[in-house]
């Protein structure tokens, strides 16, 4: 049984380290073990996909716009644009997606300790 910090060190990190988990499925075929790690992988892959799309759409975008005035004078105006209510949406999300792959693996490793 490895030591308390190091298991809570792999919880913690569970979207990097449950791809190294997929290496035991041959060690169990006769369990649940594969019913209990395919829902963490599925897991993994929309946290994944979650944080990345909210990285790429909450970094806001600077427009420059500008223009010349009747009198010969430019104008410049900076913008700063960002997508609406996804990053909310994405912002909720990630996280209980996050706690939820967290109790997940937890949950598998009590049952299935190494």
């Amino acid at each position: 049984m490895r030591a308390a910090p190091i298991r809570f060190f792999s919880a913690a990190l569970w979207p990097l380290t449950i791809w190294s988990s997929l290496t035991h499925l041959e060690e169990h075929p006769a369990d649940d073990y594969v019913e209990r790690t395919s829902p963490i992988v599925a897991s993994a892959i929309a946290f994944w996909i979650c944080l990345i799309a909210l990285l790429a759409l909450a970094t806001p975008v600077a427009i420059t716009t500008g223009g010349v005035l009747e009198d010969g004078s430019e104008v410049f105006a900076v913008v700063r644009r960002s997508a609406g209510s996804i990053v909310g949406v994405l912002q909720l999300f990630t996280p209980v997606i996050y706690v939820f792959g967290f109790w997940l693996f937890t949950a598998r490793d009590e049952a299935y300790p190494r």
